[in-house]
Parts: C-alpha cells; structure tokens; sequence
C-alpha cells in the first residue's frame, strides 16, 4: 500500500464514515470538519508532503458538506415522527 492508496482511497472513505457517525452521535455540524482538517493536516506533514495541504482543505469541506446533509436529514426523521 502506498501513499496514494491511502490519500485518495482510505482518508477520503474514513472521513466520509466518521462524518456521517460523529454528526449522527454528537449533532454538531463543525465537530467532524474540525477533527477531518486536524487528522488530514497531521496526514500532510507525516506522510504526504505540503502538495496535499489543498486537499486537506477539499477534504474537509467534504466533511462540512456530509455533517450538515446529515443533520437535516436526522431533524427531518425527528419531526416526521420515524
């Protein structure tokens, strides 16, 4: 496994997985993004070099994205009753 199999295959997979789990447990949306950023930017200066420091970013706007989608649709479920 190399570096690129984990950049652009397990961190984008894990950050997807643990924004949608953390915003479903802790129902707040900039938790996830926060820790997405910190793991990914620990990711840049350890393994990678400071070329993936954009996706660090793209990645973490990801997580944003994914931790408000979910918790729209857990206050939606919660007011429809299911």
């Amino acid at each position: 496994m190399d570096e690129l199999d984990i950049a652009f295959g397990i961190l984008p997979l894990g950050i997807i997985l643990l924004s949608v789990a953390g915003t479903c447990v802790c129902k707040n949306v900039y938790l996830m993004p926060v820790l997405s950023l910190i793991i990914s930017l620990v990711f840049t200066f350890t393994i990678f070099n400071e070329s993936f420091l954009g996706w660090a970013v793209v990645y973490s706007l990801v997580s944003l994205a994914l931790s408000s989608i979910t918790l729209i649709v857990i206050r939606k479920r919660k007011a429809s009753g299911k």
